[in-house]
């Protein structure tokens, strides 16, 4: 396997938006996140699969909490359960 192609595979889209749990209806890009945060949903992301999706994300640095409300990424829809993001009567995240 080609180093590109492996990175490929590390490499979160930037397309992902979440939510704070606490707050769902401000939604942020994924490279909007604490890199903390980043961190913590690549180690989810690309952990073995086997378990159920989870509803959000802990950041295990900062403890925050995170709700994916979408994502183009497959990887990242079978390891997270989606919530009501614009589709679903929420609002676009801030550019």
């Amino acid at each position: 396997m080609s180093k590109a192609r492996a990175k490929n595979k590390k490499a979160l889209r930037p397309d992902t938006t979440l939510s704070p749990a606490a707050n769902p209806g401000e939604e942020v890009y994924l490279w909007a996140l604490p890199v903390c945060c980043i961190r913590a949903l690549k180690r989810e992301v690309l952990r073995e699969a086997g378990e159920r999706r989870r509803l959000e994300l802990v950041c295990g640095a900062c403890g925050r909490r995170w709700r994916v409300t979408s994502s183009l990424d497959e990887r990242v829809l079978s390891r997270f359960v989606t919530h009501a993001g614009p589709r679903a009567g929420g609002s676009y995240p801030a550019a």
